[in-house]
């Protein structure tokens, strides 16, 4: 009968251990990547959402811009009519 030496059991039980090792090691690799896949998912949403509200603001900001220039013309207008019946009302009153 051939016995086993203790050298050999001894690399045996470090083989299985180092497999065991590597497979854990395989694992918490795949998770970080599969971490940082999702992270650069996130980010690259985070940027769409960041530029779709930018655009928003910029289209309110254009829609304001455009009141503001309505108003400036409504106010362009009164003042124009009031100096003509400013000017209507010296001419025919200063007799």
């Amino acid at each position: 009968m051939i016995h086993k030496s203790e050298g050999f059991e001894d690399s045996r039980i470090q083989g299985v251990e180092w497999k065991r090792q590597k497979t854990e090691d395989r694992g918490q690799k795949s998770g970080v990547r599969r971490q940082k896949t999702e992270d650069r998912r996130q980010r690259t949403e985070d940027r769409r959402q960041n530029t779709e509200d930018r655009r928003q603001r910029s289209e309110v900001g254009g829609q304001r811009s455009e009141d503001r220039d309505q108003r400036a013309e409504v106010g362009r207008q009164k003042s124009g009519d009031r100096r003509r019946l400013e000017g209507w009302l010296h001419l025919h009153w200063s007799i």
